[in-house]
């Protein structure tokens, strides 16, 4: 075969050149499919009893991250006489939010954008109708751009924001606290009863 080349060492050369570039196109193709498609989760209620309801949409990304601090900030809001139903965004998560007096929106960011699961359920649900709305915007070290993005789609669509909050991964957060911490404590102080 006139492909390969003769010498031994350059075939083991070029096979191990193909086999990465093999290995590391799986691994971009995996990756892309994780971030840009829904994932079905339960809607989770918590505190069924509370006075005012809260919906919680977190895109699950490539961590528990996004889980960790969505579900955090839930709790923040359950202490404080909330019933929080949670879930991420997908064609089965809540679209009509007349039974809502709160959204919050945990987005991953991907390429210095929102991730594009929630950016696609903003999109199914149309007209915020003014609904009051907190935004989490998670990444690992820079992540205002993506921010300030979400902040727009939310504005474009008619949300009220009354909380954008930036939460890292490896950077360090406000006051050097974690980042559950910080939604847990966030949520108290917003509505506190």
């Amino acid at each position: 075969m006139k492909f390969l080349p003769q010498k031994k060492w350059k075939k083991i050369l070029l096979i191990t050149f193909l086999s990465i570039i093999i290995v590391s196109a799986s691994l971009l193709a995996y990756v892309s499919y994780v971030i840009n498609n829904d994932t079905i989760t339960q809607l989770v209620i918590k505190n069924p009893n509370g006075d005012k309801t809260a919906l919680i949409l977190y895109s699950t990304g490539l961590s528990s991250f996004a889980h960790d601090v969505s579900y955090a900030f839930a709790d923040g809001l359950v202490s404080t006489g909330w019933k929080v139903e949670i879930t991420t965004p997908s064609n089965e998560a809540p679209i009509n939010l007349s039974g809502y007096s709160l959204l919050v929106l945990a987005s991953n960011t991907y390429g210095f954008n929102p991730d594009t699961t929630t950016t696609r359920h903003l999109e199914r649900i149309g007209d915020l109708e003014g609904i009051e709305t907190v935004l989490i915007t998670l990444g690992a070290g820079s992540a205002e751009q993506s921010q300030q993005a979400l902040e727009n789609l939310v504005e474009t669509s008619n949300g009220t924001i009354i909380e954008s909050l930036l939460l890292y991964t490896m950077a360090p957060n406000e006051g050097n606290n974690s980042p559950t911490e910080i939604a847990n404590q966030t949520a108290r102080e917003i509505y506190q009863g």
